[in-house]
């Protein structure tokens, strides 16, 4: 009989795409937490799963639901990622109170957990390495990421069972239509040009690292199935960053191609000032530096990815 496997934020962008990842491999004992969300149950139509628990009534409504279940796993990747939250109560209670109950859930029970920490934990780094000296948070969301993994971190040689947590960077791909401007680059700079003709490009020079979500899913499933694979903390991320100019050359590009757009190609991107108030808290900046063999044999090839992610995009609009 299949163990069940919990994924927390199993309706939204990367856990959707998870389930489906799972179902194809015949896993479809799945428990989805999240919240009751119209727009993200698009996501979930086409999935096999148990049970949908919501996290808005509490921990203990979780834990009660949960212990109908026999639990083999918990997928943790669900997370208030909206980084203009200011109110660290708010964030730290999502984001770091909840993962320390999915920790003590696991370790009680001896269950893997396998959890999404988040690039933003290194700032404006210049290098993304796994280390405190490298490690400089300059938002709430990011100080409640570091925090958890600081925790997870002092307590690793306690656990008997497997903790593996994965920094998370720029993730594209289908299933993040509800997430506005949280979506990736490549969804927002080809919504630019479908909804108002042109890409507002700030006028930095900012380069970030990109991972197809596709990729992120066949890590975690096949960290999930693979024991040897020790506790830790790993990045999860090409490698190969894309600068803002590149890659909204990349969106135009396709565009064009496939005639979203009829305007001349110099006229699609137009230049604007970065909003001063977004200098003190943006990344610059990112490459995910040291990655295992686990995470660089699916990750790499990024704007080959891109180039099919935004040809998806137009296909979904035009059926």
């Amino acid at each position: 009989m299949q163990k069940t496997i919990v994924i927390t934020g199993g309706s939204g962008f990367v856990g959707s795409n998870l389930i489906r990842k799972l179902n194809t491999q015949g896993q479809s004992n799945i428990i989805i937490i999240d919240n009751y969300d119209e727009r993200k149950f698009l996501n979930i139509k086409d999935c096999q799963f148990l049970d949908y628990i919501t996290y808005k009534k509490g921990l203990p409504h979780i834990e009660e639901a949960l212990s109908k279940h026999k639990v083999g796993a918990i997928l943790h990747i669900g997370a208030n990622a909206d980084v203009l939250v200011k109110d660290a109560e708010v964030m730290f209670n999502a984001n770091y109170e909840h993962s320390k109950f999915y920790l003590d859930y696991c370790t009680e029970r001896n269950i893997p957990l396998i959890y999404a920490s988040s690039s933003a934990v290194y700032g404006n780094s210049n290098n993304c390495i796994i280390d405190n000296n490298f490690e400089h948070p300059h938002n709430v969301y990011s100080w409640s990421k570091w925090m958890f993994d600081k925790y997870v971190l002092a307590n690793m040689h306690a656990f008997e069972n497997r903790v593996i947590g994965l920094r998370f960077f720029n993730i594209f791909g289908m299933g993040e239509f509800h997430k506005d401007k949280n979506a990736s680059l490549p969804h927002r700079f080809y919504s630019f040009i479908r909804d108002k003709g042109f890409i507002d490009l700030f006028d930095k020079e900012i380069q970030r690292d990109y991972v197809w979500v596709e990729d992120v899913c066949d890590v975690i499933v096949e960290i999930l199935n693979d024991s040897s694979i020790g506790n830790g903390i790993y990045n999860l991320g090409s490698g190969n960053p894309i600068s803002h100019r590149d890659m909204a050359e990349l969106v135009v590009e396709e565009c064009v191609k496939r005639n979203v757009s009829t305007a001349d190609s110099s006229s699609l991107i137009k230049s604007i000032p970065m909003p001063e108030e977004l200098v003190d808290s943006f990344q610059f900046h990112t490459k995910a530096e040291e990655l295992p063999d686990i995470v660089s044999k699916h990750t790499s090839g990024n704007k080959e990815k891109v180039r099919k992610y935004i040809n998806q995009l137009i296909d979904r609009n035009t059926a």
